[in-house]
């Protein structure tokens, strides 16, 4: 009897590792964010980026008002992976810190749209297109209007990504 109890309680304790493990791999859904962030982005967009469960990444080109492909209206030049658990996290953990915008300050160069990002939660979608000429992320919701802020404080973090996505060995 003893030995049984003692193979169910070691059966229990790899159940739960396996469990644990598991949920450890999954996207964080409690990432911190910045109060500021949270002002600018708005509920539901910081609830899409969140909870997203997947992320498409795109090559664009500045050429708007087309048909579909596109992203805010962007042309789709080309598309690229879909970006992995920590790609996915580390990339939140730049949209949602205050020190990756530059809020008090604005440019006055265009927004040459040259890669973007879908944030697919279950139906909603959430959008975020970079202009690396300028160093503007513009995020949207569907058909909205997108919301532009500088990223200058990131721009290598932003660089790594975008060759970790496009660049080919």
């Amino acid at each position: 009897m003893v030995g049984l109890r003692k193979a169910l309680l070691s059966v229990a304790w790899i159940g739960a590792l396996v469990f644990a493990v598991a949920v450890s791999a999954l996207p964080s859904r409690a990432a911190p964010v910045d109060a500021a962030v949270a002002k600018f982005l708005g509920d539901d967009m910081l609830d899409i980026l969140a909870s997203a469960d997947r992320v498409e990444s795109f090559q664009l080109e500045a050429k708007t008002d087309v048909t579909d492909p596109s992203v805010q209206g962007y042309a789709v030049r080309a598309t690229g992976p879909a970006l992995t658990v920590g790609q996915v996290e580390r990339f939140r953990g730049l949209i949602f810190a205050e020190s990756s915008y530059v809020f008090d300050k604005s440019k006055r160069c265009p927004f040459l749209a040259d890669a973007g990002f879908v944030f697919h939660a279950g139906e909603r979608q959430a959008s975020i297109v970079l202009s690396q000429s300028c160093m503007l992320w513009s995020f949207a919701r569907a058909a909205e209007r997108g919301k532009i802020e500088d990223y200058d404080p990131i721009e290598a973090d932003i660089k790594t990504l975008l060759a970790e996505l496009f660049e080919k060995p």
